[in-house]
């Protein structure tokens, strides 16, 4: 898993790239139909069960996709609070934010303890791949939502909004990625090395 990408086809990389948008527009416009709260609770779960899923495919497409979902769910969940921070009237009370946070920081914490455990596994990609595989996704979906903005709203409105979201994905993935090192460092596994006695 950690080397398919460089002995991969051309074409093969196409449905890399094409499963792992799929992944990431489909989370991203089911968390937008939640609110705040409930959004980041749905997506703590499905990032914990995406990182222990990723230790389990071998299939590359299966994997990019799972890996382009966790990228939709950090920039579905940074539009939702986009949308709520904007408006002053209904702006999250410091006990949503702290909720909020806490919640993508368990989820960071779990999926790196998950990760940390198939560490020794050679299927199982490193966390330095996960976690740049992971955010050049998350880059991509933040483009391709902004690009959107702009089709349909035009410049101003999509500078407004890059400016919101970039804030806003900028803390969740702080607050998914330090306690996702943390986990990972603790329950890191090293490959066993069995010592052979020389022969006599």
């Amino acid at each position: 898993m950690q080397n398919f990408i460089s002995s991969i086809s051309p074409k093969a990389k196409i449905y890399l790239f094409i499963g792992a948008i799929a992944g990431g527009l489909i989370t991203l416009t089911v968390l937008r139909r939640f609110p705040p709260t409930k959004a980041a609770l749905l997506s703590a779960i499905t990032l914990s069960l995406l990182s222990l899923l990723s230790t389990q495919i071998t299939h590359p497409t299966l994997w990019w996709t799972g890996t382009g979902a966790i990228g939709g769910i950090i920039i579905g969940l940074a539009d939702v609070l986009e949308e709520t921070l904007a408006d002053t009237r209904t702006g999250l009370e410091f006990s949503d934010r702290l909720a909020i946070l806490t919640l993508q920081g368990i989820a960071g914490f779990v999926s790196g303890v998950i990760l940390g455990r198939k560490s020794d596994d050679a299927q199982v990609p490193t966390l330095r791949e996960f976690l740049a595989r992971s955010s050049a996704l998350t880059t991509g979906m933040f483009a391709i939502v902004v690009t959107i903005s702009f089709l349909e709203e035009g410049l101003e409105v999509a500078r407004t909004l890059s400016s919101r979201l970039s804030a806003t994905t900028t803390i969740l993935a702080t607050a998914l990625v330090i306690p996702g090192i943390v986990g990972y460092l603790l329950f890191e596994l090293k490959p066993s090395i069995s010592l052979k006695k020389p022969e006599r």
